[in-house]
């Protein structure tokens, strides 16, 4: 196998598309329980401040939310918004999908995509973009509050580094609402991964959840390790 093949997953064939198109499904449908599971706890915690009239909440509590939902918001916007020619997404699958049926490749196809659809996959690759690296508009708009007295102007030296001990209510609601609105359009986009795969397999998909007694052990890594080796990383307990 070829340096390219084995960067690159060949969606030529029926066969393919469905192991491509099943990968996403599964990896967004678990990231997918994880943010509810995480939404329900931040909308727990909410509560609890409200009814007791607090109008802050422990930044490190607030910190732990962000951590928890930011990995899995990544995650989903690069199963589906991502792409790169060597990343596994839906937004990639839609694309060569439909230069397959073009080419009137057998078995084929995929259903039409509704406009809030089609602004949807196209605003989590845009966000996918965002997200995944730190845009230097981000600097200019902090410079600019910094300008408007908004933002605290950090001084040269030496350099202070904020911590904040506290949010608002508020503050911690913005993340909550941006999470449950993100779950649902993530929702959305999965649910139309599953209709194309039902296009595949030329029956109407279900989705059963089974949960394993035996542990995921090392072995499981082998696939990651492998990946990793293909795009020349090392890894940080390889030594040379």
């Amino acid at each position: 196998m070829g340096k390219k093949e084995q960067k690159q997953f060949q969606l030529d064939n029926k066969e393919n598309c469905c192991i491509y198109l099943l990968r996403i499904i599964t990896t967004a449908e678990k990231c997918l329980m994880k943010l509810k599971k995480y939404n329900l706890q931040t909308k727990e915690v909410l509560d609890e401040y409200t009814n007791k009239n607090a109008t802050t909440i422990p930044y490190d509590i607030y910190s732990e939310f962000v951590d928890k939902t930011s990995n899995v918001i990544s995650y989903l916007l690069n199963v589906i918004g991502d792409a790169q020619g060597v990343s596994i997404s839906y937004f990639k699958y839609r694309q060569q999908a439909k230069r397959l049926m073009d080419r009137q490749v057998e078995g084929i196809s995929i259903l039409s995509f509704t406009d809030e659809l089609t602004e949807l996959i196209s605003e989590f690759n845009k966000m996918r973009n965002w997200q995944n690296h730190i845009p230097e508009s981000l600097l200019i708009s902090e410079e600019t509050l910094v300008k408007q007295g908004i933002a605290y102007e950090q001084p040269r030296n030496p350099i202070e580094i904020y911590l904040y001990n506290n949010v608002t209510c508020e503050y911690f609601k913005d993340l909550y609402d941006n999470n449950v609105g993100f779950y649902e359009a993530a929702r959305k986009l999965t649910q139309a991964a599953k209709r194309d795969y039902g296009c595949l397999i030329g029956e109407r998909v279900t989705v059963q959840r089974k949960y394993l007694d035996k542990p995921i052990g090392v072995a499981q890594l082998d696939a990651a390790k492998m990946s990793a080796k293909i795009q020349g990383i090392k890894g940080h307990t390889e030594t040379s």
